[in-house]
């Protein structure tokens, strides 16, 4: 039986074949402003940037980054506590993210922890999807409440089976850690100074 061709790999092959001012770095914020006012492009893919260095290393396809303008939507929908400059910078904060482990379904796809915050303080991730050969695709951009104890939960897991994780060097400073103690004369004995545990080196806070 005949496998039929995806219709978003044909039309990630067009995108690819012809750049045009969609593919340029600088140009990804505009696409994003014009994807939110509602603006309908002309094409149903756009280009992100080039695949970093960093997920090229991983293991990633050396090729581009790209997203659905549809997919674009509905993430500025459903995640809105993920701030637009976040959005606008995408291509810079992944290539320098604080941490890269395979997804949950196992299926070559992997997820990236940003350095940065939506507006609940909560880590922001990115989940992509290898490419075919024409681009990495950029499935999902959004917060993750309770995010850092389900990152490591995740990396554990990616490990016991097997698999690459990437640690960026200020991964371990943004985890959250426990609480402080001090010694005291009274009959409680060891008592917190603050009572919650709190990120040894907060991550960046980006709002607009």
């Amino acid at each position: 039986m005949r496998r039929s061709k995806s219709p978003i790999s044909s039309s990630l092959k067009k995108s690819s074949a012809k750049l045009d001012e969609n593919s340029l770095l600088s140009g990804w914020a505009r696409i994003v402003d014009r994807i939110v006012q509602g603006e309908k492009l002309k094409r149903p893919i756009v280009t992100v940037g080039p695949t970093p260095d960093i997920l090229k290393a991983y293991g990633l396809p050396g090729t581009s980054l790209v997203m659905t303008v549809g997919k674009v939507a509905t993430c500025r929908r459903e995640h809105p506590d993920v701030p637009l400059a976040v959005w606008h910078d995408l291509p810079k904060l992944m290539a320098d993210p604080l941490a890269i482990f395979p997804s949950q379904r196992r299926d070559g796809s992997v997820v990236i922890l940003l350095l940065v915050s939506d507006h609940n303080g909560d880590p922001i991730l990115v989940a992509v999807s290898p490419g075919d050969g024409s681009a990495n695709v950029i499935l999902s951009v959004y917060g993750k409440e309770a995010g850092f104890p389900w990152v490591i939960k995740e990396i554990a897991s990616a490990r016991a089976d097997g698999l690459p994780t990437y640690e960026g060097k200020d991964f371990a400073a943004t985890l959250p850690q426990p609480p402080v103690v001090e010694t005291t004369s009274s009959s409680h004995g060891l008592i917190p100074s603050n009572g919650t545990a709190k990120p040894k080196r907060d991550i960046l806070s980006i709002r607009k």
